[in-house]
């Protein structure tokens, strides 16, 4: 009976715990600490085995799914090209069937493939994705179909979105949310309309992230991107003054430095820091301001402000906040220098900060790694 529940519990470990991917410093730094207890007596090798079985580092990029990425690409650029060369030869529902074959064909393949060959496989895919985004270029092109290019992205996020999913592929939701931040643009479109459907997408790319591809921080990176992008142009479309979206972008930024997401910390931190910090810089130049007829005061004074949020993360030890920092330096040293100091000298001048920057980035950052090993 004991020996039943030994292989009972072989298997379940072996088919039903999943193993988490933590990177190669984080497990050697495991295997470091497993040994130490090992050798103070606090955990015996079997155990120190079976927890560190429940970890696998993560792989560095793979040379041939690199390759094969880039096969994918080349081939989908030269059925494309073929397709446009040829293009005023053909009758629009000839070009719509071959757009359509295509796509079912290289999704077939990369079906078939998908057991033994699995990164071949996920190249055809690509491929039918390329093709099918193109697709509607061309076809709304050869029907003369009146909508704007925003809508094209959108349409091309919304079809390779079910591919993300069933793939668990984070390279196309990657590029879903790209084309969605395209689309959620078209409030500036000649034909203006506001990117409703958003709302609906927003939601699934943070519930696809959640539950099917693995919590991923680039993921949620662009979800916060094109959250920020529909609000920023939602504004647009009701016609609301620049400087509100900018100050919403900002207060946003700030709100995700100082109350990051648990799961995303260092991710909430960074694209927090981006979003508060260019929509800080940009706060500081008076057209931004403009149609408050207050630009002749209203850019120092948030500036000011803006300055003591900076050094307050500075005090926290922020190396984003460096950065920025950086940044809105060059920036006032571009404005007041480059009207009438020689133009050599200013690039001169330009490159030693530039240097001097990188040099605190590096000594600061040097700093709080230390500090954290501590």
């Amino acid at each position: 009976m004991a020996i039943y529940r030994d292989y009972l519990l072989k298997v379940e470990r072996r088919f039903f715990i999943v193993k988490r991917k933590v990177s190669k410093p984080e497990y050697r730094f495991l295997e470091n600490e497993f040994r130490y207890l090992q050798q103070q007596g606090r955990l015996d090798s079997k155990d120190a085995r079976d927890l560190l079985a429940l970890y696998e580092p993560r792989g560095s990029t793979n040379f041939v799914r690199v390759l094969l990425v880039f096969g994918a690409i080349l081939i989908g650029v030269g059925i494309l090209s073929f397709i446009a060369g040829n293009w005023a030869g053909m009758t629009p529902f000839f070009k719509f069937g071959l757009i359509v074959f295509s796509l079912i064909l290289f999704y077939i393949v990369g079906h078939v493939l998908e057991d033994n060959y699995e990164k071949t496989a996920k190249s055809m895919f690509y491929i039918g994705a390329a093709v099918y985004g193109a697709g509607i270029f061309l076809i709304g092109q050869s029907f003369h179909l009146q909508h704007t290019v925003y809508t094209d992205f959108l349409l091309w996020a919304i079809g390779i979105l079910p591919l993300a999913y069933y793939l668990r592929d984070q390279l196309v939701a990657v590029f879903a949310s790209a084309f969605l931040i395209v689309y959620s643009f078209s409030s500036f479109a000649s034909i203006s309309s506001t990117p409703y459907w958003l709302l609906l997408l927003i939601p699934i790319l943070f519930w696809m992230n959640e539950k099917r591809l693995g919590q991923k921080s680039s993921l949620f990176v662009m979800a916060v991107l094109v959250t920020t992008a529909f609000v920023v142009n939602l504004l647009e479309s009701f016609g609301l003054d620049e400087w509100i979206s900018l100050f919403l972008v900002f207060v946003g930024g700030v709100f995700l430095v100082l109350y990051p997401f648990k799961r995303y910390k260092t991710a909430s931190t960074w694209v927090g820091s981006v979003l508060y910090g260019i929509a800080g810089i940009t706060l500081t130049f008076e057209y931004a301001w403009e149609t408050l007829n207050v630009e002749t005061v209203a850019p120092y004074v948030f500036a000011a402000l803006f300055i003591i949020l900076l050094i307050y993360f500075l005090k926290n030890d922020s190396l984003p906040a460096i950065l920025i920092t950086c940044g809105l330096i060059y920036r006032y040293y571009a404005d007041i220098s480059y009207d009438f100091m020689p133009k050599s000298l200013f690039f001169i001048i330009g490159g030693l900060i530039l240097i001097g920057f990188g040099f605190w980035f590096e000594k600061s950052r040097r700093e709080t790694v230390k500090r954290h090993e501590e």
